[in-house]
């Protein structure tokens, strides 16, 4: 007997489980996202990344849903934030609106830091876009981040590699510190249920029960069927052999309760079904399913028409309704259409006018930035100058060093003096030294070496 295999289905959809916060675990572990390359000498996270804007985008959108960004953050304003495409930050605007694409950056990054428990009142939106993204920078070197190697200005297009990593750096912290965990897939079991297992030896003792009643009439007793298998039917007397007629000749009677045999039918029926699977290369199985479906559709067909039919025609006159109500509508509306298309087109070319005053305004934003610091450092200059020329301690030490000239200089005159004096001593010493040598030697008497004195 064939078992019964597995009942086909598709396999099912893996899950990814997340267990609920771990508050036990550091905070400055490293981030599951893309690998992070060193973006400055700081010590610290890094807001920088390896991978491409597009796909660290795909990344901060899966990360931004596991926070219910669209609950928290997109409805919260009147009219609500669009949600996020799978390159909002990575490209330009589809519409060109850097100013909108720049404040939708702001505000969802002034979002996350107060999910990450930090205070920071988030710039309008026409504030000045290059101290707003300073202050952006120094709120997250004062969370833990290193500074990165690109600039502030990098940051107010609204788009690019530096605002994606930037995102993606500061979500990883906020999934952080509200304890994500990530783990392996889990594949849940499907939810067919499995058919019993066909028991063979159940179906063996099936075909028993059903021959057993026959056995038991048409099989001799024990031991004359031991007799007979032996072979010892020659030693049998005639009255056995009569006795044996007699028994054969019987009528046979069931010993077994026939309710009792229902029962226990009932009781092991369902295991024992067998299921033969269709072979899909067997041309009489397709040949008789096609003649089923056949016959179905010859049963059904009249029914099913008129029904049609029915619907056909009801579509028809409700088309033929639409379609003469929509031409009434529209010979009653066709200046209120002449009006609308009028008003969409200004309203188009205002849009556009808006558009190109708001990049004029940025760029004049931009240009004004980088005139106040340059009159900054103008005005620090002006103010050292002042202070050099304003200070008297450099004309004090001239003075001081002056009279410490003058009284070195009295010094050296003395010493100068006494020196000379001693020279002159010694000088006259000598000359006195020199005329006693003289006139000793002229009072003395020559000396001759042959003759004496």
């Amino acid at each position: 007997m064939s078992r019964r295999g597995q009942k086909p289905g598709k396999a099912p959809p893996a899950a990814a489980a997340m267990e609920e916060p771990m508050m036990d675990e550091p905070l400055d572990a490293a981030p599951s996202g893309p690998s992070r390359g060193g973006g400055g000498t700081s010590v610290g996270r890094s807001l920088e990344n390896d991978m491409p804007g597009e796909v660290t985008m795909e990344f901060i959108q899966d990360k931004l849903k596991l926070l219910n960004y669209e609950r928290d953050f997109c409805s919260k304003k009147r009219p609500p934030w669009t949600p996020l495409s799978r390159s909002y930050f990575a490209v330009p605007s589809p519409n060109n609106n850097q100013n909108e694409q720049f404040f939708y950056f702001t505000q969802l990054v002034c979002w996350l830091f107060g999910l990450a428990g930090r205070k920071f009142n988030p710039p309008g939106q026409f504030d000045d876009p290059m101290s707003a993204c300073t202050n952006i920078l120094m709120e997250l070197k004062n969370m833990g981040f290193a500074t990165p190697s690109f600039p502030p200005a990098k940051l107010i297009k609204g788009h690019g590699d530096a605002n994606c990593s930037l995102l993606d750096a500061l979500v990883d912290l906020v999934l952080e510190k509200q304890g994500w965990r990530w783990q392996k897939a889990v594949y849940q079991p499907d939810g067919y249920a499995e058919e019993a297992e066909v028991d063979d030896a159940a179906d063996v003792d099936m075909q028993e029960d059903q021959h057993g009643m026959g056995s038991m009439m048409q099989e001799p007793d024990d031991e004359e069927e031991e007799a007979y298998m032996d072979g010892r039917s020659e030693f049998t007397t005639r009255e056995t052999k009569e006795a044996k007629e007699e028994e054969d000749t019987k009528p046979l009677h069931s010993q077994v309760d026939a309710a009792e045999w229902k029962m226990e039918l009932e009781r092991v029926g369902p295991q024992l079904r067998v299921t033969v699977l269709p072979d899909g290369k067997d041309w009489r199985a397709h040949l008789e399913s096609t003649h089923s479906h056949q016959e179905t559709i010859i049963k059904a067909l009249p029914d099913s028409k008129a029904q049609l039919d029915k619907v056909e025609a009801e579509v028809a006159t409700a088309l033929e309704k639409i379609d003469s109500r929509e031409k009434f509508v529209n010979t009653q509306l066709e200046h209120l259409t002449r009006e609308y298309r009028t008003c969409r087109e200004n309203m188009a070319l205002i849009q556009e006018r808006y558009n190109k005053s708001t990049e004029n305004v940025a760029e004049l934003t931009n240009e004004l930035a980088h005139l106040n610091e340059e009159l900054e450092n103008v005005k620090q200059q002006v103010i050292d100058r002042g202070d050099n020329i304003g200070d008297t301690k450099p004309l004090k030490e001239i003075k001081d060093a002056m009279v410490k000239l003058k009284a070195e200089l009295k010094l050296m005159e003395v010493r100068i003096g006494v020196a000379s004096h001693t020279l002159l001593q010694t000088s006259l010493k000598n000359k006195e030294n020199a005329v006693r040598s003289t006139k000793s030697k002229s009072s003395l008497p020559d000396y001759d070496s042959e003759e004496g004195f």
